[in-house]
């Protein structure tokens, strides 16, 4: 590690994992960057199909290969496995294509030196970060799953779907891998914040203006990450997905069955679709709100009994 703002205590032992996927015209500067500031680099290879690997080894960076694809979350849970059998003191994924700035590196790992969090994230929209180049549908999309992760989350995050990431000792110690794809970046900020450890964003750069910056097509992506964070938010507030929808339901219903009823008084005019909209509108709606209420309620009586 090189000069006095890349520097680490003597303690920590550092170690970048980078994704590895057909990057080889980009992986070489990124680890001579990475080198500066870290004791290790390790690339996770996921089936690459050209000469990354073999370029990251010859930049010296410690190579780890997967027998077939598994995507995101397999080279992350692949890297932490690792990064516990070295007894790292803090980790930093980056990703391989150039999306990321290593320069911003340092203010990803001192936050974690000093013990003024246990993750840092690398954030694209608190004040200071960018996305250059970032394309509408994308922001669009991504503003929809960071809303439905904040409804469920006890930590307010701004980027939950950066790559960009550093974690402690106790973070590392913390995360859990349930999920190999994409839906895997939501499910390590649940882990972390389910144990209640500090979490930090840093503001930084991320470049959409690169070649080959992704091999995943952005709306099954996002359909995936959102359905995930969906049924998060269904697990930890049941009441808001189910129980509220179904009383706006029998409200609805009941407005309609209203509207039935003051035909059928005046004994002329009687409408028969409104009754039936009542009908089926009702009967959707009563048992959603039940289940969100008992859900709500046994998720109570569950997490008291854990505590």
């Amino acid at each position: 590690m090189q000069g006095d703002e890349g520097k680490k205590p003597n303690d920590d032992y550092v170690i970048i994992g980078i994704p590895l996927y057909n990057s080889e015209e980009t992986i070489a500067s990124i680890i001579f960057s990475c080198l500066e500031y870290a004791d290790e680099v390790v690339c996770i290879d996921d089936c690459s199909s050209d000469k990354s690997a073999e370029i990251s080894k010859d930049a010296g960076a410690t190579l780890i290969s997967h027998e077939k694809n598994r995507g995101v979350g397999g080279v992350a849970k692949t890297f932490f496995n690792y990064a516990k059998e070295k007894n790292a003191s803090i980790v930093v994924l980056i990703d391989s294509d150039g999306q990321h700035d290593p320069e911003d590196l340092p203010k990803m790992i001192k936050p974690l030196s000093e013990n003024k969090a246990d993750l840092v994230i690398g954030s694209r929209f608190v004040s200071g970060g960018k996305s250059k180049d970032m394309p509408i549908y994308r922001k669009f999309g991504l503003k929809l799953i960071n809303g439905v992760s904040k409804l469920h989350s006890r930590q307010h995050i701004r980027d939950t779907q950066s790559g960009y990431r550093a974690f402690n000792k106790a973070a590392i110690n913390a995360v859990r891998f349930e999920n190999e794809g994409m839906k895997s970046s939501l499910e390590i900020l649940e882990s972390i914040s389910e144990k209640g450890l500090r979490i930090l964003e840093i503001p930084t750069t991320i470049r959409y203006d690169l070649k080959n910056t992704s091999s995943l097509h952005p709306i099954p992506h996002g359909i995936s990450v959102f359905s995930y964070a969906l049924s998060a938010l269904s697990q930890k507030r049941p009441f808001l997905v189910f129980g509220l929808p179904g009383l706006i339901m029998v409200i609805i219903g009941a407005l309609f069955g209203l509207r039935t009823i003051n035909h059928v008084s005046e004994w002329t005019g009687v409408t028969v679709g409104p009754g039936v909209t009542f009908v089926w509108i009702g009967a959707l709606g009563i048992p959603l709100l039940v289940s969100g209420i008992v859900l709500q309620y046994a998720r109570k009586v569950l997490y008291d009994s854990i505590q």
